[in-house]
């Protein structure tokens, strides 16, 4: 859905990713949930686009409905994903990080 000049929304009213088209390639912010894969490509082929354009995709955080599709998209099409440390594993394993048991 396009919401403004070169920014689209992919997802629904809870879960949502952004996509940026800009001349000089796409940038994804959040992967929304896994089945939101076909969302990007009915998104890409109205503007005239392929995940090929995709330049990055951002992380805001690794909850399952930011990451989706990210592992997909990078290990399909190249596409670099960018995303906090702390939450690297899970955004490419889905697994909650073991949290260390205190004193």
């Amino acid at each position: 859905m396009k919401l403004a000049p070169h920014l689209h929304r992919l997802g629904n009213d809870i879960v949502a990713s952004y996509l940026i088209d800009a001349p000089e390639g796409i940038t994804l912010v959040d992967a929304g949930l896994p089945g939101h894969w076909n969302d990007l490509q009915r998104e890409l082929r109205e503007i005239g686009r392929t995940a090929d354009d995709i330049r990055g995709l951002v992380l805001t955080h690794g909850d399952s409905d930011h990451i989706g599709f990210a592992e997909r998209l990078r290990a399909e099409h190249g596409v670099p994903v960018y995303v906090h440390e702390a939450d690297a594993h899970r955004t490419r394993t889905g697994e909650k990080p073991k949290t260390p048991v205190g004193p």
